[in-house]
């Protein structure tokens, strides 16, 4: 909504300064990086070989490089990586069983919370499936650290598995899930949930109210341009 470098930049600073305080900032970079990379790569070529401007800095061919798409990727790069590490920010240092019973607390189904933590738990877990099932096909003499060709012939071996073992999870979950009563019509009655201090809670509100008011002054033309 702000647009320019500043306030995306700002927004950055403060998620790391967050992160910082939480022990997880190496990590968040790492994540933050490898997720907005291949999306900036391509913004990058389309913007700075497609993007018309009156200022020239390249040519490469039949494409023009110019000053107005290097800096709409630039923007665009920066507001990627402030949504990266705002998220990623949020899946290292929220407890998915805190954020299930938070949810049901506030009145959303068990189900709808129940996949909204399935979805944070997603990538990790099959992360982690892969890295053990690529371990055993490599004591079984697979090649997985040689050559490029190597490595892509020693993609399929892995993927099944993963995708097999992901499938019967889901099936083992869901029976546990069931025995415990997970089906139940009715509210549940829950035993602990999250403290929520007034802070936080005065800090949410805060941020619903200044979103809010940016965006009636973006759609009054009233907010000033900031570099």
């Amino acid at each position: 909504m702000a647009g320019g470098y500043l306030v995306p930049l700002a927004l950055i600073a403060i998620v790391l300064g967050c992160a910082a305080v939480a022990g997880v900032l190496r990590r968040l970079v790492r994540i933050s990086f490898l997720l907005t990379l291949p999306i900036g790569i391509s913004v990058v070529l389309v913007s700075a070989l497609t993007r018309p401007g009156e200022t020239v800095l390249l040519v490469l061919g039949p494409f023009d490089v110019t000053l107005e798409g290097i800096d709409f990727a630039g923007q665009t790069l920066v507001r990627l990586f402030a949504i990266s590490t705002a998220i990623g920010l949020f899946t290292l240092a929220t407890d998915p069983r805190a954020f299930v019973f938070d949810l049901e607390r506030r009145g959303l189904s068990p189900r709808f919370a129940f996949v909204a933590a399935a979805t944070i738990e997603a990538v990790p877990a099959m992360a982690a499936r892969a890295s053990v099932i690529a371990a055993a096909q490599r004591s079984r003499g697979l090649d997985t650290e040689g050559s490029l060709r190597a490595r892509l012939r020693g993609v399929l071996p892995i993927v099944g598995p993963v995708l097999l073992s992901s499938l019967a999870e889901v099936e083992e979950r869901s029976l546990a899930l069931e025995v415990r009563g997970f089906g139940r019509p009715g509210r549940r009655r829950l035993l602990w949930w999250p403290p929520d201090r007034p802070v936080e809670r005065l800090a949410r509100w805060l941020l619903v109210v200044a979103l809010a008011g940016l965006v009636v002054v973006r759609l009054l033309g009233a907010w000033p341009p900031i570099p």
